[in-house]
């Protein structure tokens, strides 16, 4: 059965300070106390904070956004920290993400006119393609602002290869499909499960 993820992509005001920062990443974490979590990855940069849930399957994705962490995690964690972002829940056969993983890229294809359903596969198998283990799908909500997302998780020694292949591909990926909503995190918290 596929397996449900769930990205958050924050844009953290630059006038936040460390301490809400840091309360916001660790209500990151908890979320791997969530029902139906499997694995959680939390990465962050100056001015990022992103974390990526991997669920049971798409019927968990209810239980788990009514969850008292994931409320926890929106409303006290980011509201008091972020200027933005954006989320997306997708669909996908897929790995958990490894233990070693050391850099988080997350990205999501908005919807938009003129591009075609062919395009999308191809984008989702490229990204399936680049080195790591990536999870990639459409989206499943169907109010969500974006047809496809998805998450690669790069061991430290795969990332040079990584970036040298996503800065040859990206521009192919603009003239196909446009750009993306994408953000690049060093992880700084990976609950694989048991």
């Amino acid at each position: 059965m596929p397996r449900a993820l769930h990205i958050v992509a924050g844009q953290l005001r630059p006038e936040a300070s460390a301490g809400p920062i840091q309360q916001a990443e660790d209500a990151g974490r908890d979320l791997s106390r969530a029902p139906g979590v499997e694995a959680v990855v939390v990465g962050r940069t100056e001015d990022r904070l992103v974390v990526a849930t991997w669920l049971e399957g798409r019927d968990a994705l209810e239980a788990f956004a009514a969850s008292r962490e994931h409320m926890s995690f929106v409303m006290q964690g980011l509201a008091p920290v972020i200027s933005g972002m954006w989320s997306a829940a997708i669909e996908a056969d897929s790995k958990l993400p490894p233990a070693d993983t050391a850099t988080l890229w997350v990205w999501a294809l908005p919807a938009r006119d003129g591009v075609y359903e062919w395009q999308v596969q191809d984008l989702l198998a490229a990204v399936g393609a680049l080195p790591g283990v990536a999870t990639a799908g459409p989206t499943v909500e169907e109010r969500e602002r974006f047809r496809a997302g998805g998450v690669v998780c790069v061991p430290a020694d795969a990332l040079t290869a990584f970036e040298e292949r996503v800065a040859l591909a990206r521009r192919e990926w603009t003239i196909v499909v446009g750009s993306l909503e994408e953000a690049r995190v060093p992880v700084v918290f990976a609950s694989v499960g048991a």
